[in-house]
């Protein structure tokens, strides 16, 4: 079945973050990753519901990218701890990641020099907000991380907002922290944006 609209769209992104259950988090292998699918998919239809979308069945190309049905878009992410989700009219792209240590290496690899300039103090988290804003971008663009050379910071507007360029389109991207430990990055386009941590599902 097709997904359809139930009404109207919202003026609003509806992005929603589920923590994973304690008992959750300890699970290991191919285990743990279909558990944290299946919460993402949770939480994608949470998100649906509150933009007032109805998802069918969800299905990926080739490449493993979300395809879109009628006029829907979606896009999930997971770490350990948390999953996030959206479902919008609009190509859109979620993505999470948890605070640790990144290597110099991966410093240089996320991101060219003039773009390290942009921020205020390089660190790991400006290293988590540079990360999940690409993947972000690169995932409503509909690539990988193949298209990471392509994908540049061009301005960091706040402490939770910036743009990314990725070829010849720009995107606007809001960010959130959750915890204090993970940051969700969300592509936004001109829509206001409604976050919800851990919502109980509106019958």
């Amino acid at each position: 079945m097709e997904r359809q609209r139930l009404n109207s769209p919202a003026p609003r992104i509806h992005p929603v973050v589920i923590k994973v259950p304690e008992d959750q988090q300890k699970l290991t292998g191919r285990q743990k990753v279909s558990n944290l699918r299946k919460l993402a998919r949770c939480a994608l239809a949470y998100s649906a519901q509150y933009a007032g979308l109805e998802l069918g069945e969800l299905k990926k190309d080739e490449s493993g990218a979300p395809e879109p049905i009628n006029g829907i878009f979606w896009s999930l992410t997971h770490k350990n701890t948390y999953v996030a989700a959206i479902a919008h009219i609009a190509p859109v792209g979620i993505d999470i990641e948890a605070r640790k240590n990144f290597s110099q290496g991966l410093y240089k690899r996320l991101a060219r020099p003039e773009e390290w300039f942009l921020a205020p103090l390089v660190d790991d988290s400006m290293f988590m907000r540079y990360w999940t804003a690409k993947e972000a971008v690169l995932k409503a663009a509909g690539v990988g991380l193949t298209g990471l050379s392509h994908c540049l910071i061009s301005e960091i507007t706040d402490d939770l907002r910036m743009k990314v360029a990725y070829k010849k389109t720009t995107w606007r991207v809001e960010q959130h922290w959750v915890d204090n430990n993970h940051i969700v990055s969300l592509t936004s386009d001109k829509h206001a944006i409604q976050w919800h941590l851990n919502p109980t599902l509106r019958s």
